[in-house]
């Protein structure tokens, strides 16, 4: 699976980058995922980013906002680390907040991500009698 969204980012980088090169608008963050010396364009970016991601590397916050557009969801952030900071809850991407669905991470040093869950309530008795 990890493969499959790393093939997504790709692809939509690369949409991205297209439309950068022919003067069309980008999010703003494309400027700065291309601006990396190690990112130019997108064969470098899979070359010395994406494919090290989940072998050696995770991702970047300018390669969160990336993942966000490639699912067209936004990907909401608690930073433990940053409680009590404007930062403590940060969008990826911060542009589409009320247009797509959205996912909830938890991180405590943006380097290792968690899904919050919750536990499945117990069935009630009309539900499990015979």
């Amino acid at each position: 699976m990890l493969e499959a969204l790393k093939l997504l980012m790709l692809g939509r980088a690369t949409e991205l980058h297209d439309r950068m090169q022919v003067g069309e608008d980008v999010p703003f963050f494309c400027w700065l995922l291309f601006a990396r010396d190690s990112s130019s364009c997108p064969r470098s970016f899979l070359s010395n980013h994406l494919r090290h991601v989940g072998l050696s590397a995770g991702l970047e916050q300018v390669e969160m906002f990336l993942l966000g557009y490639a699912l067209q969801h936004t990907i909401q952030v608690y930073r433990l680390y940053k409680a009590d900071t404007e930062e403590f809850v940060t969008f990826y991407p911060d542009d589409h907040r009320d247009d797509w669905p959205s996912v909830c991470l938890v991180t405590e040093d943006d380097r290792h991500y968690n899904v919050p869950v919750t536990e499945p309530a117990e069935p009630s008795e009309e539900f499990t009698s015979s």
